[in-house]
């Protein structure tokens, strides 16, 4: 059967892309691998609670709104801002406020520092104006040079104090490592727009636009995978399902992200020759690292949970020294703590409490343990639970009891990220935020692709998430939509 688009993948942007062309009157068919809708935006339950896949929130509400209208979504989302804190060696702040109250509380914290704060704020405001000036393609000299601009060489300039310099330039207690382009993009994230939580949960949004597009004649098969693009001539024709079916479509949108895109769903002979496809460059271009991520449903009378003042606790409670913490020592290393109950009441049983922990965690560190898609060697379950366990020891640092409070527990690696969340190699959050990063890659919105017939969503559509993840995996998911309507040209 000939679609006029087959869309690869039920995350948010395929989803929004998908219930943009059905309601445009496009036939078309959604393909995911898995039971459920929603990609990394969903949630999993566990013992009676719900716990996010992925995003906990998100920012741009009001664009939000309106991506999601443009699918004929306009049910209300009743959202609430989340808070934010760094407690670290020598510094601590709730960071989820404007810059200049931020500022302010600094400079009474760091009076020596008041003048290079001063200057650093200035600076970031001015990045700021030029990134939204740019516009999503980020075009233009002022926006090209922040993205070269690593944000580390701008504070060492103008601070002097190694706490309050980390928490500048990288919104916790690590050393800087964005450019200054999505610095200013992530600061107006946090203190500006804010981070915001449906009542319902963020997979609220993915029911939303799986039901606008059923309702509007779309086709969605779940437990669907696709095991590779169909190319004929020169362009994308349909693809080859998992189970070896072929499905003809005019366009394909694949919300996977682009690497698997580009070099796992396609044949290298299929693209031999085509221009502007370097699948060497691709397989080298840095993306985001992984993370090693805990689930507790837990007593809340048993567990001290009052150093939670804010939503999110970005907890490091020694300083580094004596070279990189070890797998399991975390003591050394930032680790984030999601009061997630407080978010989301409604996910966690009457009197329970519901936290999420997480800690940077490389995917090359658990790679040996991946035998297969979704197959683990021996002793992989064994490492994961004494890993998953010193996490929450460390937690327990803070929060007093909480150990013995647990009463579920589930735990995702970064090959849990890799086979169930789709991610290249467990990469949770986009391409790399460093200077330079992204250098092979001229455009900043892949949606469009070099191979003819083939478009991409989601959050990895975008070489910088300008909106932040959720919003930009809408806007992609649009203006892929838009590009099979011929609606725009970029």
């Amino acid at each position: 059967m000939r679609y006029d688009a087959v869309v690869i993948g039920a995350g948010l942007g395929g989803l929004m892309a998908a219930a943009k062309l059905a309601r445009s009157g496009r036939r078309v068919l959604i393909l995911e691998r898995k039971a459920l809708p929603g990609g990394t935006s969903y949630v999993f339950r566990r013992g009676g609670y719900g716990f996010p896949m992925g995003p906990l929130g998100f920012s741009h509400p009001g664009r939000v709104r309106e991506l999601l209208a443009e699918a004929g979504v306009d049910e209300p989302l009743d959202l609430r801002r989340a808070s934010f804190e760094v407690r670290a060696p020598g510094i601590g702040a709730v960071i989820s406020r404007p810059l200049a109250e931020l500022e302010a509380g600094l400079a009474r914290l760091r009076p020596g520092e008041r003048e290079g704060l001063a200057q650093f704020f200035g600076t970031l405001g001015a990045a700021m104006a030029a990134a939204k000036a740019a516009g999503p393609e980020r075009r233009g000299a002022a926006a090209a040079e922040l993205t070269r601009t690593p944000s580390a060489a701008v504070l060492e300039g103008l601070i002097a104090d190694v706490p309050l310099r980390n928490l500048l330039g990288s919104m916790g207690s690590g050393p800087p490592w964005m450019s200054m382009l999505n610095l200013a993009l992530m600061w107006d994230v946090m203190s500006e727009e804010g981070i915001w939580t449906p009542a319902r949960g963020v997979h609220v949004l993915a029911d939303l636009l799986r039901d606008r597009f059923l309702a509007a004649g779309g086709e969605l098969r779940l437990g669907a995978g696709v095991g590779r693009i169909l190319i004929r001539g020169g362009r994308a024709a349909g693809v080859v399902t998992a189970a070896g079916e072929t499905v003809e479509a005019g366009a394909v949108v694949s919300n996977a992200d682009y690497k698997t895109t580009f070099l796992d769903l396609i044949d290298p002979a299929d693209v031999a020759g085509i221009g502007g496809i370097d699948l060497g460059a691709l397989r080298t271009a840095p993306y985001t690292g992984s993370e090693l991520c805990v689930y507790l449903g837990v007593k809340p009378e048993a567990v001290d949970l009052s150093a939670l003042g804010s939503d999110h606790l970005f907890y490091r409670r020694a300083a580094g020294g004596g070279g990189e913490a070890g797998p399991g020592d975390f003591g050394r290393r930032e680790i984030e703590i999601c009061f997630w109950s407080r978010k989301v009441p409604s996910l966690a049983p009457p009197g329970r409490a519901a936290l999420v922990l997480r800690a940077g965690f490389p995917y090359a560190d658990f790679a040996p343990w991946r035998t297969g898609e979704k197959k683990r060697g021996d002793g992989y379950a064994a490492v994961k639970a004494r890993l998953a366990a010193a996490l929450v020891r460390e937690a327990e640092t803070v929060l007093p009891g909480l150990s013995g409070a647990v009463e579920v527990m589930e735990a995702a690696t970064p090959l849990t990220y890799r086979d169930w969340g789709g991610r290249y190699e467990g990469s949770v959050a986009g391409w790399a935020w460093e200077a330079g990063g992204t250098a092979a890659f001229a455009d900043r919105v892949l949606v469009r692709t070099p191979l003819p017939g083939l478009l991409v969503a989601g959050a990895y559509a975008s070489t910088e998430l300008f909106l932040g993840g959720v919003p930009t995996a809408l806007f992609t998911g649009s203006l892929a939509a838009d590009l099979v309507n011929g609606a725009v040209s970029i």
